[in-house]
């Protein structure tokens, strides 16, 4: 663990684990989950796959907070009760008469502030307790801090609600400028800790809104896969070619100024909703293009031929947003101060 580090530093390590321990919980799932449940209906092995990968996604908050610790320079104990005070923190179990269950991955938001408590407790402590820290640390930087973290948990969530709220006033204005409201507020929101699929489930969003969230998504994917291209390994670049924008949260936050080609590709992508007549439901609408859910979702609801819909999910998709995005970065890179390619490095040293 590092003695001296200043907390800008300190924050961004922890974005930086939470953002590789999204990728790491959620991109199995985003491949294979829509891949075998289709299989799932020849044999029930895929049934049982499938189980495992919602297992495996359900796990989030522990790897993201052994990850933190991993970026923090704790060590193997110290990362591991980091992940167990995440896991408290999240509010993903839930305590009923008939037992505990899980509710999902949590709440992102109130993970990272419980992980930041704890890290925080962590490197007050450092080696005071001397051997007595495999006994005390995990209820002190573990339980405790999960503890706080499940007293902000219904305050992190009124964030969501709010958010929930101006998207469901969206809704109500002319479907055009709804769409593009909506498609632009999905795409500046991908990359940060809140769940769209929260807010999508909360306001029951659905129809062209459904479908513009899923088209803003998509923008905010454009967006960082171009910019990160020539900036960043083969690794990254797949991995938001595969839909998983959210590994950026510590480039968005360190580099705002990224909000211009979000905004600009966000309109493209409303417009496109709008006249492309694309649809989807309350649960398909926090996904964009990943594992097709977003595409295959909105193909259900297309009335013209096979061929016709597939073309116009094709250029809602990708034929006019892809290259807008390539123009759009190319275009800022020229004329918007303080926009240069470095700002999309992955993992960036402070």
């Amino acid at each position: 663990m590092e003695k001296h580090m200043s907390f800008k530093s300190f924050y961004f390590n922890i974005l930086n684990g939470m953002a590789t321990g999204i990728v790491v919980a959620l991109i199995p799932n985003a491949m294979l989950g829509e891949l075998f449940k289709y299989l799932s209906q020849y044999h029930e092995l895929f049934t049982v796959l499938t189980q495992y990968l919602m297992m495996f996604q359900f796990s989030a908050s522990i790897i993201i907070g052994v990850l933190a610790g991993y970026q923090l320079k704790f060590n193997g104990i110290q990362s591991v009760i980091l992940g167990g005070a995440a896991f408290i923190g999240s509010g993903a179990v839930q305590f009923t008469d008939k037992g505990a269950s899980l509710a999902g991955m949590g709440d992102l938001l109130n993970m990272l502030l419980t992980i930041t408590v704890a890290a925080l407790v962590i490197r007050a402590l450092g080696n005071r307790l001397g051997t007595l820290n495999i006994v005390f640390l995990p209820i002190l930087a573990g339980v405790l801090p999960g503890a706080v973290g499940t007293f902000t948990l219904p305050y992190m969530k009124m964030v969501t609600g709010s958010l929930g709220q101006v998207i469901a006033h969206f809704t109500t204005l002319n479907p055009l400028v709804m769409c593009i409201l909506i498609c632009t507020a999905y795409a500046l929101l991908m990359a940060t800790p809140i769940s769209l699929v929260a807010i999508a489930t909360v306001i029951s969003l659905s129809g062209l809104g459904s479908g513009a969230a899923n088209l803003g998504i998509t923008a905010c994917c454009y967006t960082f896969i171009v910019g990160s291209w020539f900036v960043n390994d083969k690794g990254v670049n797949t991995t938001l070619v595969i839909g998983a924008a959210k590994m950026m949260m510590p480039v968005y936050v360190r580099h705002p100024i990224i909000m211009v080609p979000l905004i600009i590709n966000g309109i493209v992508g409303g417009t496109m909703a709008y006249f492309m007549g694309v649809q989807g439901t309350p649960m398909s609408a926090g996904f964009g293009y990943t594992g097709l859910v977003g595409p295959l979702n909105a193909f259900k609801y297309m009335d013209s031929s096979a061929l016709v819909n597939v073309l116009k999910l094709l250029a809602a998709y990708v034929l006019v947003p892809l290259p807008v995005s390539i123009l759009a970065h190319t275009v800022l890179l020229k004329i918007l101060p303080g926009y240069h390619a470095d700002i999309y490095q992955f993992n960036k040293s402070e």
